[in-house]
């Protein structure tokens, strides 16, 4: 696993975030892909022969001030060895699909997600009903030439992402995921804005 502290996903602070119900999809193809409750690696495993997860990196840091308001935590009082922030690119027959943040109390990576390593983070959450996700917060962004080449991916004219927060305990931890050109999210309906 990689300790690099160079974050990848693109998302931090570039882009506003918006509560579920205050932001127009363009589609019902792409709603049912944002506003889906369920798990994420099952159904982006059902539209492919292979999945996998490249862990892009997985270290203890401080998230941006953003993330910790959204999980209800006061910025000033974190410390980074209290977090780990996890990077992930979600894959489906070698393309890449999703690139996942997740920024995860370090308590439950010494506890409940012990020896993640390049498993689904989803896979745990959904076969444990002791996580309850909040309602989503979504965005839309016109995706940066640098973004699109360095991951290789063909042009698109906007990309969508979502991120929820899950309770379990007295924890919260956070999921924001920014679905890529090649994902099924993006197949058979018009994306044009």
């Amino acid at each position: 696993m990689q300790n690099t502290h160079k974050s990848a996903f693109p998302l931090n602070n570039a882009v506003t975030w918006n509560n579920q119900g205050h932001m127009t999809i363009p589609n019902s193809h792409l709603e049912s892909w944002l506003l889906n409750t369920g798990s994420l690696t099952q159904r982006l495993k059902t539209h492919c022969a292979e999945f996998n997860v490249q862990v892009v990196g997985q270290y203890q840091a401080l998230a941006t001030v953003d993330e910790y308001r959204q999980l209800g935590v006061e910025p000033e009082q974190c410390r980074k060895q209290d977090w780990q922030i996890r990077e992930v690119i979600l894959h489906g027959d070698t393309q890449p699909w999703v690139l996942a943040r997740s920024v995860i109390p370090q308590a439950l990576c010494e506890r409940d997600f012990l020896d993640l390593g390049d498993k689904p983070l989803g896979h745990l959450i959904f076969n444990d009903n002791r996580f309850k996700r909040q309602p989503f917060q979504l965005m839309c962004m016109q995706p940066s030439d640098a973004f699109l080449h360095h991951y290789g991916l063909p042009a698109i004219a906007t990309m969508w992402g979502r991120r929820s927060v899950f309770h379990y305990q007295d924890y919260a931890m956070m999921v924001a995921e920014l679905f890529l050109p090649q994902a099924p999210v993006y197949r058979g309906a018009s994306f044009e804005q």
